[in-house]
């Protein structure tokens, strides 16, 4: 197909992992050559800083020419709102979901447009047997900016206040129930005595109107009295770009207890930077997580319903969904070894940083991208 720019509608002043995923696809687009105008949508956070509001300003143009390729990027109920785009040639869906299955109201929605990508081959297949054409979708990795996300940039020591453990396990989520903190802070608790120098670091983002006293309430009822704020840190400030690629550095372990993975952009961040990885072996992580890379937690081999809060509050998304089932035991065993073994941390660490810089920098997505667009079928 001959295109001539593409108008990317995206919340690209968002600090939730959409906005995160929408910046990175743009820096691949722009790599790649093509112009493209940027149409921001959903929430403007103050945590987007002055140089990347401005570096969107610029790379957006509305010089998109007269083949335009109509991005949305977002929840399919996007996919349905009209908008009166001129010399529009192609109609594409960016979209995922983490859980065995999509929602209904999603199929017909995804089906309207001309390509639906999805980062991963685990989307593929629970978009495909969700009903979704297969014609339809196309894999499309997520991108990292290996040049904020490298090793080699200066950081300083995190710092929390009653932090004084030698050995530091950080996991970095948006407050949700299929997070898996529970889990975390279970397997955490039971593997590690009060006396070991080991500390659990639970940076947590706040959306979906949840309050500061409910999110802590509901993260510190699972962590014991003599653990809380001790040996097991919850943090609920805000965080500049700086502040957590320096929390990600000053960690000896990132661990990741998603147990509805679409893809997992924090773990990403952590393996570009040359930080070890935890993570369950499910999902869209396991597109760029290996035995080489990572260390991994292996899931049963049965699907169990998702959590009922989540089917409670949110029944339209998780209604009959299912997801992975985890042993307690396996999370305990895998961040015992982590702790335990310096070198294959250092190994799996140097691999990471590897393959993030080599497999899904800004310019490999954007060669993707732009084969993607060219391409005819």
């Amino acid at each position: 197909m001959n295109f001539s720019g593409i108008y990317w509608m995206g919340p690209v002043f968002d600090m939730s992992g959409y906005g995160n995923v929408s910046r990175n696809y743009i820096k691949a687009v722009k790599s790649a050559g093509i112009p493209v105008f940027i149409h921001p949508t959903g929430e403007y956070h103050a945590q987007i800083d002055h140089g990347t509001r401005q570096w969107l300003q610029q790379a957006s143009t509305s010089a998109i020419g007269d083949r335009v390729i109509f991005i949305r990027h977002g929840l399919p109920e996007i996919f349905d709102q009209h908008f009166d785009i001129p010399n529009v040639v192609k109609n594409v869906g960016v979209t995922l979901f983490e859980t065995d299955r999509i929602p209904t109201s999603w199929v017909a929605l995804c089906n309207q447009m001309d390509e639906i990508w999805v980062p991963s081959q685990f989307n593929y297949k629970t978009f495909s047997q969700s009903g979704v054409l297969p014609n339809k979708l196309k894999v499309v990795p997520y991108g990292i900016d290996v040049s904020v996300y490298n090793p080699e940039r200066p950081y300083y020591k995190y710092k929390a206040e009653g932090l004084t453990q030698s050995f530091l396990f950080t996991y970095v989520f948006g407050f949700d129930f299929r997070k898996g903190y529970d889990l975390l802070i279970q397997a955490f608790c039971e593997e590690f005595a009060v006396n070991e120098p080991v500390g659990l670091i639970l940076k947590v983002y706040i959306h979906s109107g949840h309050s500061t006293e409910y999110v802590m309430g509901e993260i510190a009822s699972c962590i014991p009295p003599e653990r809380f704020q001790k040996q097991v840190f919850v943090v609920l400030e805000s965080h500049t770009h700086d502040q957590l690629i320096s929390l990600y550095r000053s960690t000896d372990v990132y661990i990741s207890m998603d147990r509805a993975s679409g893809w997992g952009m924090p773990v990403m961040e952590a393996m570009a930077l040359g930080v070890p990885t935890i993570a369950i072996r499910s999902g869209g992580a396991a597109e760029f997580m290996n035995d080489s890379n990572s260390f991994l937690i292996e899931p049963e081999d049965r699907l169990i319903p998702v959590s009922e809060k989540l089917q409670l509050s949110r029944p339209a998304y998780y209604q009959g969904h299912h997801w992975i089932d985890v042993k307690v035991s396996n999370v305990r065993n895998v961040m015992r070894e982590a702790y335990g073994n310096p070198m294959k941390r250092e190994k799996v660490a140097r691999q990471a940083a590897y393959d993030m810089h080599t497999k899904y920098s800004p310019q490999r997505i954007g060669t993707i991208i732009k084969s993607l667009l060219l391409s005819t079928d």
